[in-house]
């Protein structure tokens, strides 16, 4: 028999619950959040951009060149020239490959780590459906924290840079751990409920410290400007080895775009709850209306394998 709650402790309760969301900043939906991703976008082109003109008026400079010193030379120099530029360019074709690959990486991983997270809520409610109406504070407790980590993944209102830091972690697990000692278990199935509840918030912190870390450790600015140069260095010795033709600008132009393009996806990647394409919170915001729709009596609840799903087909 689950033992029976009274009027009062529910009401208590509420009050509680309606307080931890209402204090929490995140519970208001920002209406210029699309404006905010296109403006980190515009600053990632804007990056890249800089990457196309300096690689381009490198080549530039390296075609100019040619003139100053007198074409015997430049021929005399051709052997050590071609030498130099193969070896920049072999450097800046592993280093590229090598930061779109971890980019990518960080990108998946971001992915996979959010649905972890959505998985760990959808199971957290579920043992709390053990306590009913007592598992209110909890649940409100839940949501209020989905709405934190939003918070801290995306950017700030008006497109400020973010704060990526364990800031406030701690804080949350007080405050669940406070909310899951409230539950007072009356049988084994309630016990072993609440043990279940701890060890997936457990999952739940362990999981968005991870993602937290993965995001504070992008690339390193200082790593693309070694990038840029290495292209800039290697442009240069494209122009002094090509010929002065309107086809050698135009292959400069191409090869210019291509190093931003390889830039720009790095950027991107790097950082993907921004811009045009970007890891989706939509499983994420699905889970906070699950958390707001009002929990069904477990008394009630069939004996399904997804939280109820196959009451409809039943």
């Amino acid at each position: 028999m689950q033992r029976s709650v009274s009027s009062e402790q529910v009401e208590g309760k509420s009050s509680i619950a309606t307080a931890a969301m209402a204090k929490d900043p995140a519970m208001n939906v920002d209406p210029a959040a699309s404006q905010e991703h296109a403006t980190y976008s515009l600053v990632f082109v804007a990056r890249a951009a800089i990457v196309a003109v300096s690689t381009f008026v490198s080549a530039l400079i390296g075609i100019a060149v040619q003139r100053f010193p007198g074409p015997s030379y430049v021929a005399d120099a051709r052997t050590m020239t071609t030498s130099v530029v193969g070896l920049v360019a072999t450097l800046l074709a592993v280093v590229v490959g090598l930061l779109v690959s971890t980019s990518y990486g960080l990108f998946n991983s971001q992915q996979t780590d959010l649905e972890t997270i959505v998985r760990s809520v959808a199971r957290m409610r579920f043992v709390l459906r053990h306590f009913d109406a007592e598992a209110e504070m909890a649940s409100a407790v839940l949501r209020k924290q989905i709405l934190q980590l939003k918070g801290r993944l995306r950017p700030s209102n008006g497109g400020q840079e973010r704060k990526i830091t364990h800031e406030g972690v701690h804080v949350d697990v007080h405050e669940m751990l406070a909310a899951l000692d409230e539950l007072r278990p009356s049988n084994d199935e309630q016990r072993h409920a609440l043990g279940q509840a701890r060890e997936i918030f457990g999952a739940f912190i362990e999981t968005q410290g991870s993602m937290i870390r993965s995001l504070a450790s992008r690339v390193p600015n200082l790593l693309l400007n070694v990038v840029m140069g290495w292209a800039c260095a290697l442009f240069f010795g494209y122009g002094i080895l090509a010929g002065t033709n309107v086809l050698t600008l135009l292959m400069a132009a191409i090869g210019s775009v291509a190093i931003a393009s390889a830039i720009f996806l790095i950027l991107k990647l790097s950082d993907p709850y921004t811009g045009l394409f970007r890891v989706s919170s939509a499983v994420l915001d699905r889970s906070l209306e699950r958390t707001t729709a009002p929990a069904e009596s477990h008394a009630d609840a069939p004996h399904s394998d997804r939280f109820g799903e196959r009451r409809s087909e039943l």
